[in-house]
């Protein structure tokens, strides 16, 4: 890629068409077209639900708007300013970049960064609830409670497979692909949430899809068998694997990543949500 090229890109990314930048002296905005600096305030300042808060995020909705909120030290910022300003960055540019080829996410109204010195010490990324989807194990979950057919489930399988393999053809790869982060209205459109956990312009290797397709196997393993798992991953293979050889790898992996996850909820608890799928135990 040439360097023209490049920032070209950067460019899309960092402020897409149909955005601007709106700048004072300690914040910057990349915002929506249609707005101002006056109405982003007053989103950032209205009441707000907590959804979800740990000590350096929190996750808040404001009508039809969610707003994810950052917070860094600036000293720790000052030490790694560039690692720093692109982990609150992120999400933000990695949705842009996923739009950018066509693939859903969330409806991106804003990102809001406050500096000091040079360092980013918070920011707020503005989007669109996705209150129309469920994410895929519930979604699944509800298929398979209504009494679907397993060519139906088949299909919104092929549907899925289709969507996460457009992640590696434009060189996205999502850390954290389980079906809670991948949502659906109809099961044949998916929109891919968690952004922070995105990256792009990279090459897939064997231990990115071993990761991917294992957090994708453990979040529908216990609802549905292998007569249909094993064509839905082996339509994610790339062409150098052999399906026979990986399956087992994928199943080993598994057991070892459910055993550590159970591990952890007997020592700290369980989480409030839990993949609906886990109380099947029995394989369609």
């Amino acid at each position: 890629m040439t360097e023209d090229i490049h920032k070209q890109r950067e460019s899309r990314v960092i402020c897409p068409p149909g955005f601007k930048i709106l700048k004072s002296w300690y914040r910057r905005v990349y915002a929506r077209q249609d707005l101002n600096k006056e109405q982003i305030q007053s989103l950032l300042s209205a009441d707000k639900e907590l959804v979800k808060k740990t000590k350096k995020t929190s996750v808040s909705t404001v009508g039809d708007w969610i707003i994810k909120e950052r917070r860094s030290s600036f000293l720790l910022g000052m030490c790694i300013p560039f690692r720093n300003n692109n982990k609150h960055r992120l999400p933000w540019r990695a949705g842009n970049y996923l739009r950018m080829y066509g693939i859903h996410v969330a409806e991106p109204l804003a990102y809001v960064e406050r500096k000091v010195a040079g360092v980013v010490v918070k920011s707020w990324y503005i989007f669109r609830n996705l209150n129309h989807c469920r994410d895929v194990e519930s979604y699944l979950s509800e298929l398979i409670l209504a009494g679907v057919t397993k060519e139906s489930l088949s299909d919104f399988l092929h549907h899925l497979a289709l969507a996460v393999k457009e992640l590696e053809t434009v060189q996205a790869y999502h850390a954290d692909l389980s079906g809670k982060n991948i949502y659906t209205a109809d099961g044949k459109n998916f929109y891919f949430i968690d952004l922070e956990a995105v990256q792009f312009n990279v090459e897939y290797d064997a231990k990115k899809r071993m990761k991917n397709h294992v957090q994708l196997y453990d979040s529908f393993c216990d609802a549905l068998s292998d007569l249909l798992l094993v064509p839905f991953l082996g339509a994610l293979m790339h062409e150098s694997l052999d399906l026979r050889v990986w399956m087992p790898e994928v199943r080993k992996a598994q057991k070892e990543r459910r055993a550590q996850v159970e591990a952890s909820w007997a020592k700290h608890g369980q989480p409030e949500r839990i993949n609906p799928l886990r109380a099947f135990r029995v394989h369609i």
